[in-house]
């Protein structure tokens, strides 16, 4: 695999060169309502080591905020920061409680690129999202091949992107266009003028190399293209939601093949009434309940972005978030002040999880048992690179 050509590569990397680090990580059950099994929460707003956000209830409403390690106030695990252009990896990890009433539960590390604050949750009808692209890398074009090389590698093939110039972009692109990545190496690209035309390979023809500086701008700060991301929605606030079990869903998005119009499968998530702190919404037992995702048109297995947003029913009050999420491990815990511990290297082929640069890793958890506010849970993750 990249980073780590063997078993014995790995040790050397790790131990002869020190591409390694430990993160030891205490998090606690949210602050306000206990909750009930069956049930998911985001500990994001959780006591601990690192201590509680102080993001997800801020922003424009309906507007796309990405989140990295360094955003202010996001309170993600901390992996060791940029290792570009080596590759980073979870090696292997724990995590464990001590409270009885806690288990079994389930822990699930994920990356949030980021998420859209929802104020506006006494509107029933569809509302549409912003999702404006944002600088990812810049880039030079070379004519001769029609390849440009830009430097960061989380950039994925197939990803939707737009183009800026301190000047005059190189011949062949243009400013407010839509155009789909082709990966050659991971700094090295093409541009398509559509996704099926990036999938079968047919780049644009550049003429020249322009002037100045030229910017590759993406919605995602990592996993770019929307490959494997989820999304969820979750009460973000100390102040619950007001009392309402309304369908929730996404009546369009754009998939991680960039189809766009997808929408929530007729049998709608609905939401808990008055949703405490961290709860995902229509998280829980019955009908109507999912979790931790919202589910997809079949067979979509990634986003790219939400287009709109539904209550079918007013909150009446209060406000939540939508995240958007890459899902990297799962760590079942069955026995009081037992840990769970998984090694990642040897469990499948390929198996290490990869941690791009940047990423904001966030602990969910789904509840096997009635878990009190504040019971506590802790851990370690080991991070490699190579």
């Amino acid at each position: 695999m990249a980073g780590f050509s063997s078993y014995d590569d790995f040790i050397q990397k790790t131990t002869e060169q020190g591409k390694t680090y430990r993160q030891d990580w205490n998090k606690n059950m949210l602050p306000t309502t206990a909750a009930v099994a069956g049930e998911w929460s985001f500990l994001a707003r959780g006591a601990g080591n690192p201590g509680a956000d102080a993001l997800f209830n801020t922003g424009t409403n309906l507007t796309f905020v990405p989140v990295t390690d360094s955003t202010t106030n996001a309170s993600s695990i901390q992996t060791g920061g940029a290792v570009s252009p080596d590759y980073k990896y979870i090696a292997n990890g724990s995590a464990f409680s001590a409270a009885v009433t806690t288990q079994p539960s389930i822990l699930m590390l994920v990356d949030l690129v980021g998420y859209y604050r929802v104020t506006s949750t006494t509107t029933i009808t569809s509302q549409a999202m912003t999702n404006t692209l944002a600088a990812f890398s810049t880039f030079t074009a070379d004519a001769s091949t029609d390849i440009c090389t830009h430097s960061n590698i989380n950039l994925l093939p197939y990803t939707r992107c737009q183009l800026t110039t301190t000047t005059t972009l190189p011949g062949g692109l243009s400013l407010a266009t839509d155009y789909y990545i082709i990966k050659v190496t991971d700094t090295t690209i093409q541009f398509a003028t559509s996704y099926a035309n990036a999938v079968a390979g047919t780049a644009v023809n550049i003429t020249d190399a322009g002037t100045g500086t030229h910017t590759i701008n993406t919605l995602y700060p990592r996993y770019t293209s929307g490959a494997g991301l989820k999304a969820f929605m979750w009460a973000n606030n100390a102040t619950p939601l007001g009392a309402a079990t309304p369908s929730l869903s996404f009546p369009a998005y754009t998939n991680s093949e960039q189809a766009t119009g997808r929408a929530t499968p007729t049998v709608l998530p609905v939401g808990k009434t008055a949703a405490a702190n961290g709860l995902v919404l229509y998280s829980g037992t019955g009908a109507g309940k999912y979790g931790p995702f919202m589910p997809f048109q079949a067979p979509d297995s990634g986003i790219a972005k939400v287009d709109n947003v539904q209550i079918s029913v007013s909150y009446v009050s209060g406000e939540f978030s939508i995240g958007i999420c890459k899902p990297l491990i799962s760590m079942p815990m069955t026995t009081i002040g037992v840990a769970s511990e998984r090694e990642f290297f040897s469990q499948i082929p390929g198996g290490l999880p990869r941690i791009y640069d940047g990423a904001a890793l966030y602990w969910m958890i789904y509840h096997g048992a009635a878990t009190p506010v504040n019971s506590a849970f802790f851990g370690h993750l080991d991070f490699a690179w190579g």
